[in-house]
């Protein structure tokens, strides 16, 4: 654009944004504002400063124009609006304000009822964050989950969870994606999605083992067997079969039990950590087999006698249909 065209735009649009003030503005000779016409010409005001690319008048006047449509009792474009205030912001550098101009948008959103673009855009709201204020961009994702099912609105909370607990992995916030996985199971048992549920358990399962907490993942797999269908499911009897594998410590049996193909069918950040769990397992094993080797070789002769033929673990794993 020339710079003709900018100052031409941007005439139009200060005249615009100046007839608007006074519309909506009450004085000693207007008792009334005129919330219609003002909103005519926010957005007409709004729309060019944001082509000259004046971002701080544009962001006041979709600001305003929201206002105005707040008046009318329109919510929902009043909630694209301030979208679109926060949108100018960040285009002048103005994280923060993006955040906060955001947040009102969600609130509109809600008001309107509309909860999945009131989580999507608080999700927006929680990545601007994550370079500068992780602990409060968590705390955006999680409520965005929640916000669904406060609302009734599970059907539509499927990528805000995946998402959110892909960012909280990723940050190795592992307790804290425990805690949204149990939540989303909730969902799935509320939507009658058995096949989804099973793969979440499974992976709330690894998670916890994880952190080397074997007692927390037998207490969860007790709580899953209340799931009439997921005791004799694939990732039911795998959960168990990896339980029972690090209750013994068999390293061998955690490599192949997490090297089956299933593991690859739930969300990437969870399959990869439960593909890691045998090479995990083996490499803290290898310290307390090292430090423990004079030992153990001059008191094997004793246990010779005690050597018996039963299987380990793992012996069972190496056939994709004993699953």
């Amino acid at each position: 654009m020339t710079d003709k065209m900018k100052n031409s735009k941007k005439a139009e649009a200060e005249t615009a944004m100046k007839e608007a003030d006074k519309l909506t503005t009450k004085t000693f000779f207007r008792w009334k504002c005129d919330w219609d016409s003002g909103a005519i010409l926010y957005e007409k005001a709004a729309n060019g400063f944001r082509v000259a690319k004046i971002y701080d008048s544009s962001k006041y006047c979709y600001q305003r124009l929201s206002l105005c449509q707040v008046q009318m009792d329109v919510y929902y474009l009043a909630a694209k609006n301030m979208e679109m205030a926060a949108t100018m912001a960040k285009e002048a550098g103005e994280t923060s304000e993006s955040v906060k101009l955001l947040l009102e948008s969600v609130k509109l959103y809600r008001t309107n009822g509309n909860s999945f673009q009131a989580a999507d855009t608080m999700t927006k709201a929680a990545k601007m964050l994550e370079n500068t204020d992780l602990d409060k961009c968590i705390q955006l994702l999680v409520d965005a989950c929640e916000l669904f099912e406060l609302d009734d609105k599970d059907h539509f909370s499927g990528d805000t969870f995946k998402q959110t607990i892909s960012m909280l992995i990723k940050h190795k916030k592992y307790s804290e994606s425990i805690e949204l996985m149990m939540l989303q199971n909730k969902v799935f048992v509320k939507l009658n999605q058995n096949h989804d549920l099973h793969k979440a358990s499974l992976g709330i399962i690894v998670m916890h083992l994880s952190l080397d907490d074997v007692v927390g993942a037998k207490q969860k797999y007790t709580q899953f067997l209340e799931y009439p269908t997921f005791s004799h499911s694939q990732e039911g009897v795998t959960s168990s079969e990896l339980i029972q594998a690090f209750e013994i410590q068999d390293g061998e049996a955690i490599k192949k039990i997490s090297a089956r193909q299933l593991f690859n069918f739930l969300d990437n950040s969870v399959a990869k950590i439960a593909k890691a769990l045998g090479n995990n397992y083996n490499a803290n094993s290898n310290v307390s087999t090292t430090t423990s080797t004079t030992h153990n070789t001059s008191n094997s002769n004793l246990g010779s006698n005690n050597n018996s033929n039963t299987p380990t673990v793992g012996d069972n794993y190496d056939d994709e249909s004993n699953l």
